[in-house]
């Protein structure tokens, strides 16, 4: 029996499979045999959580290190503060910094040398020879 052709026949459309886009994407029948192998599942599962382990640990060690580089910095602070105030101290205490200094109270520096007193050590004031 012959079939009645009409000049206005429909093509039918092409539409998405029925397998889905990841399916045509991500086509692992071929791997896995058409079944989902759970010990595949679980060595995946179990190398995810040492990547996700590592990752943390990672981080972890880079907090480490901004916070060492933050306290390296602040201890060569300190450190530039001490040495400042050393070098003017030292400045403070030199002779012709204080003569400078006693200027204003109209005071100069004395030209004899200060003398040694020397006593005796012995008990009573007697000497023990």
């Amino acid at each position: 029996m012959a079939k009645q052709v009409s000049d206005t026949e429909q093509v039918p459309k092409t539409s998405v499979p029925k397998e889905g886009i990841l399916d045509l994407l991500f086509n692992m029948d071929p791997l896995t045999g058409g079944e989902l192998p759970v010990k595949l599942v679980y060595r995946i599962g179990f190398v995810a959580f040492l990547i996700l382990v590592y990752i943390y640990y990672s981080m972890l060690a880079d907090g480490k290190i901004h916070q060492i580089a933050k306290t390296k910095a602040e201890l060569e602070e300190i450190r530039a503060d001490y040495t400042t105030q050393k070098a003017e101290f030292m400045k403070i205490g030199k002779q012709s910094h204080l003569a400078l200094a006693m200027k204003k109270y109209a005071l100069e520096l004395s030209l004899t040398p200060p003398t040694k007193v020397v006593m005796d050590q012995s008990k009573d004031g007697k000497n023990s020879d």
